[in-house]
């Protein structure tokens, strides 16, 4: 249970980046609305966002290897990236600067 206030912390983050780079007629963002098909995330949003999921998940994100619309459409979707490719201190070797 650990990892609910964590992901709630995430969620506020990632809500407060896209309010401050993001389109300022959006209204609220909630888990499930829709950023990238609305354009509510243009690509210098697209690009802070990307730097966010690179410090959160301790790696290099090559955006051209997923389908970017599809796995970041929501805030949920890419709190749920940042989940899968989070990286393990037990697991996985730390990145590379």
């Amino acid at each position: 249970m650990s990892d609910q206030p964590e992901r709630c912390e995430l969620r506020e983050q990632l809500r407060a980046l896209i309010a401050e780079f993001g389109r300022q007629d959006h209204g609220e963002i909630d888990d499930d609305t829709p950023l990238i098909s609305s354009a509510l995330l243009e690509s210098t949003t697209l690009l802070n966002v990307a730097l966010w999921v690179e410090e959160h998940i301790d790696a290099a994100v090559e955006v051209t290897s997923f389908d970017l619309a599809s796995e970041w459409e929501t805030v949920a979707r890419i709190l749920d990236f940042v989940e899968k490719h989070r990286r393990r201190d037990d697991a996985l070797p730390p990145s590379r600067a």
